[in-house]
């Protein structure tokens, strides 16, 4: 079941917006499509688990940390139970127009890529091991 990825179309919402019904909607948005990329039989796990994201961007238009709240609260329930379990989370911007190498990306990337539109590639997937941190 993991890891599994999913990609979610549009700008994200930041956090810190004053506009609290468009962060909403996005929430919304994420849930939505988190449910529907979710593997058939798949509940909620309790295990710790990896989170990557990566905002695909035309323009840089938020601080990439307020971005990341509302994502990962949208899988509570559906991905695992509580986003406490998030024990890696690895946050990327790429701007569409900078990529070049195009030789090494996942199939739901590439589709996203082809369709030219801004967008949110998720990945979950199992924890690192732990750093020995006397190496």
């Amino acid at each position: 079941m993991i890891p599994f990825e999913f990609i979610v179309t549009g700008s994200p919402v930041s956090l810190q917006t004053n506009n609290r019904e468009l962060l909403q909607e996005w929430k919304a948005k994420v849930r939505e499509t988190v449910a529907e990329a979710l593997p058939i039989g798949m509940e909620a796990t309790s295990a710790p688990v990896q989170v990557i994201i990566t905002h695909y961007c035309i323009t840089q238009t938020s601080d990439l940390d307020n971005i990341i709240k509302p994502i990962v609260d949208s899988m509570n329930s559906l991905v695992y139970i509580d986003d406490r379990q998030v024990t890696d989370l690895t946050v990327k911007r790429r701007k569409l127009k900078e990529l070049e190498d195009f030789t090494a990306i996942s199939p739901s990337i590439a589709e996203a890529l082809a369709a030219g539109q801004e967008f949110i590639y998720v990945k979950i997937d199992l924890p690192t091991e732990p750093m020995e941190l006397n190496r």
